[in-house]
C-alpha cells in the first residue's frame, strides 16, 4: 500500500506547481516509506506523485509511477487476483511482455485494454489515478477501503490519498456549517462524498471520476452494493449447502489475501471473525506459519482478550505472540487523533491500532484482520434486538402503550428502558437513537437531532428496520468510521492490513440469503456454525466483545462541558458515562471551529 498524489491543471505546470507536487507528495511519507516517486509533464499540464510500501514485487521495477504504453499510473491498494487476471492477459495477448512480477504491471494492462471492464474483474483495495490520451480516470474499491479525496478549482483538479497535503497546499478553508457540524456529533464523521474542508470531497466506494482538460466530466459509481433478501415464509437456519459456499469463498478470499513478498500476520482476538480466518488459515490452507498477533491492553479498556486468543491459537498448532500495550497518554491525545486523520473523526480506536501496528510492524509487513465481517453477516447484536421487537418499536398502538405503561417500569430492566427510549422518539429517528440513546432523552439536546433519521432512512416499518440498519452500517458506517479507523491507524505506521470478509463475491452470495437467516437464530450464528467445524465449542462461544477506547485521555470526567460557540451543554457527563461520547466529538469539532471566524 502506498500514498498517491497529483494534479491536473488547465495551464502548463510551472516549476513552481511542481516544486509543490514534490512537497505534497512527501507528506504522504508515512503510507510508503520505501520510495518517493513523481512523473510530470508540463505540456500535458498533469501531475502524478506517488510514496511506496513495498509489498508485492520488492524490486525498483514495481516503483511508481508506472509508465507503459503511452499512459502513467499511481496506485495505493493490493490487486488480490492479479496472478490471475495476468494469466489471462497472456492468454489473450501472446504478444504482451511483462516486465515485472507484481500488480501494478497488471493494473495498468488492464486498464489500458478496457478501464471498465478492469473495474468489474478486480478483486481487491485500491485508489489509483490513470493517465491516458489526456484523460484523468481515478477509482477507488468496492468498499471504500483505500482512501482517496478530491478538489477542483479554478486552476484545475487535485487528489490524495490524505487531506493534509491538499489542505495546506491550497490552504482550503474549514467550513462552518451547521448541518455538517450536526452530523459528526450524531454519527462521529461527516460522511463522504462531504468534508469539513471547502471544496474538498472524499470519494464514496465505487467511485469512478473522469478528468479532462477542462475539468471533471463525470462522478459516477461503477458498482452498488446488492440488495438483501428479505425472506418471506418460515425462517429457516443455514443449511450445509450454503456453510459450505460460504466457506469455499472465504477461502478463496483468504488464498487470494496471503499472496505477499513481505511476512504476513494475523490480527488475532478472541472474536468469531478472526478465529474463522485463523482456523481457514491453518485448517485448509496449511499456513500455521503465519504469526497470530494479540494485545494485551491495561485495566482502562474493557476487556482483555489475549489469554482467549492464545488459547485459539495453541489449539490451531499457530504461532502466536502476545504483545502488551501500555497506554502511552502523551501519545494518544487530541493532536495525534487530528494528525492521523486530518479531517474530524471520532475514529479513536485509531490511536490503538496505530499502536498494535508499531508493535506488529517488527514482525511482519502484511496484517489480516476480521474487520467486515459484523457488517457483510448481520454480527452487531442489535440487528437480533430489533428484529425480536421490531413489531412494538414500530406498531402505534405498541408504542403508546409502552410510553403510557412500560415505561414507569423500564427502571428496574435494562431492556425495558431500552424499548421504552426508542419508543419515544419518532418512528424515523429510532435507530439513530439505538446508536446515541441519551442524545435523543435529554430534551436540552434532542432538538438538534430531531429529524436525522430522515436523511438516511426511508419509512421505518417492522418490515425493514433490521435492513434499514443493515444497509446504513454497511453503506455509510462502515466506508466512513470502521475502515478509516482501520486503515488510517495501520498506514501511518507504514503496515498494510487485509480483509477476507470484505469481498464483493461474498456479499453478493449472503446478500441471496434471506436475512433472517443471520439474526434469528443467535448472534453471529452462521460464521460460529463455520467455526465450529474447526475449534471446539468451548473456545468458540465468547460472547463479542467490542474494542473500547480509555476516553478519560480525552476528558476530565469532573468537568462540565459546554460550548458555547454551538450553543450546546453537557451537564450531567458525571452521571452517565454514555454522555462522554458527545462530549468527544464536541471537543474534536471544536478543534476544527477555532481555526475559522465564528
Amino acid at each position: 500500500m502506498c500514498g498517491i498524489f497529483g494534479f491536473y491543471l488547465k495551464e502548463s505546470l510551472s516549476d513552481a506547481d511542481i516544486e509543490s507536487g514534490l512537497s505534497a507528495t512527501k507528506r504522504l511519507s508515512h503510507r510508503g516509506p520505501d520510495n518517493v516517486g513523481h512523473w510530470f509533464d508540463k505540456q500535458k499540464r498533469v501531475f502524478l506523485g506517488h510514496t511506496r510500501l513495498s509489498i508485492i514485487d520488492t524490486s525498483s521495477n514495481s516503483n511508481q509511477p508506472y509508465v507503459k504504453n503511452n499512459t502513467q499510473l499511481v496506485y495505493n491498494g493490493e490487486i488480490y487476483n492479479f496472478q490471475e487476471l495476468k494469466k489471462k492477459i497472456e492468454c489473450n495477448n501472446i504478444n504482451i511482455n511483462f516486465k515485472t512480477s507484481g500488480d501494478t504491471e497488471v493494473l495498468s494492462e488492464l486498464l489500458h485494454a478496457d478501464l471498465d471492464e478492469a473495474l468489474k474483474l478486480i478483486d481487491g483495495m485500491f485508489a489509483f489515478a490513470y493517465f491516458n490520451d489526456n484523460k484523468l480516470s481515478l477509482a477507488i474499491d468496492s468498499f471504500g477501503e483505500k482512501p482517496l479525496y478530491w478538489h477542483e478549482s479554478d486552476k484545475g483538479f487535485y487528489f490524495s490519498s490524505e487531506p493534509a497535503p491538499l489542505v495546506e497546499m491550497l490552504k482550503l478553508e474549514v467550513l462552518n456549517d451547521p448541518s455538517l457540524i450536526t452530523e459528526f456529533l450524531l454519527l462521529g464523521y461527516i460522511a463522504s462524498p462531504n468534508t469539513i474542508y471547502k471544496g474538498l470531497y472524499r470519494c464514496e466506494p465505487s467511485t469512478l471520476i473522469t478528468v479532462g482538460r477542462r475539468g471533471v466530466e463525470s462522478v459516477n459509481k461503477y458498482w452498488n452494493y446488492p440488495i438483501q433478501n428479505k425472506g418471506a415464509g418460515i425462517v429457516k437456519r443455514a443449511s450445509e449447502e450454503q456453510l459450505d459456499d460460504i466457506s469455499e469463498i472465504l477461502i478463496k478470499s483468504l488464498k487470494r489475501r496471503v499472496v505477499s513478498d513481505v511476512p504476513v500476520g494475523l490480527f488475532l482476538s478472541s472474536g468469531v471473525d478472526s478465529s474463522l480466518i485463523a482456523a481457514l488459515l491453518c485448517k485448509e490452507l496449511d499456513k500455521k506459519d503465519i504469526l497470530s498477533f494479540t494485545v494485551k491492553y491495561d485495566k482502562r479498556f474493557i476487556h482483555n482478550e489475549s489469554e482467549d486468543a492464545a488459547n485459539i491459537a495453541r489449539y490451531l498448532g499457530m504461532e502466536h505472540m502476545i504483545v502488551d500495550n501500555v497506554v502511552d497518554d502523551g501519545s494518544q491525545n487530541m493532536d495525534a487523533l487530528n494528525k492521523i486523520f486530518g479531517e474530524p473523526s471520532y475514529g479513536l480506536t485509531a490511536l490503538s491500532i496505530k499502536k498494535m501496528s508499531t508493535l506488529a510492524k517488527d514482525h511482519f509487513g502484511v496484517a489480516l484482520a476480521g474487520t467486515g465481517g459484523d457488517e457483510v453477516f448481520f454480527g452487531y447484536s442489535k440487528y437480533g434486538f430489533l428484529y425480536k421487537y421490531r413489531h412494538l418499536l414500530t406498531n402505534n398502538v405498541s408504542r403508546f402503550f409502552i410510553n403510557s405503561v412500560i415505561e414507569k417500569l423500564s427502571v428496574f430492566n435494562t431492556r425495558l428502558s431500552t424499548i421504552a427510549a426508542l419508543t419515544s422518539v419518532d418512528i424515523n429517528d429510532i435507530l439513530f437513537s439505538l446508536k446515541d440513546m441519551p442524545f435523543f432523552s435529554d430534551k436540552d439536546v434532542a432538538d438538534i437531532f430531531k429529524g436525522s433519521g430522515k436523511k438516511y432512512f426511508e419509512s421505518i416499518t417492522h418490515e425493514n428496520i433490521v435492513l434499514q440498519q443493515h444497509q446504513f452500517d454497511l453503506s455509510v458506517q462502515m466506508p466512513n468510521a470502521i475502515i478509516p479507523s482501520l486503515e488510517r491507524g495501520s498506514m501511518s505506521s507504514s503496515l498494510e492490513v487485509r480483509t477476507p470478509f470484505l469481498s464483493k463475491e461474498l456479499l453478493e452470495y449472503t446478500s441471496n440469503m434471506d436475512y433472517r437467516t443471520f439474526v434469528k437464530f443467535g448472534q453471529k450464528n452462521v460464521l460460529r456454525s463455520l467455526l465450529e467445524r474447526y475449534i471446539p465449542k468451548n473456545l468458540s462461544s465468547s460472547p463479542k466483545k467490542g474494542f473500547s477506547f480509555p476516553v478519560e485521555t480525552f476528558l476530565d470526567k469532573k468537568a462540565v462541558y459546554e460550548n458555547k460557540t454551538l450553543n450546546l451543554a453537557i451537564k450531567n457527563i458525571n452521571t452517565d458515562s454514555r454522555w462522554s461520547k458527545l462530549a468527544v466529538r464536541l471537543l474534536i469539532i471544536e478543534s476544527y471551529l477555532k481555526r475559522v471566524s465564528i
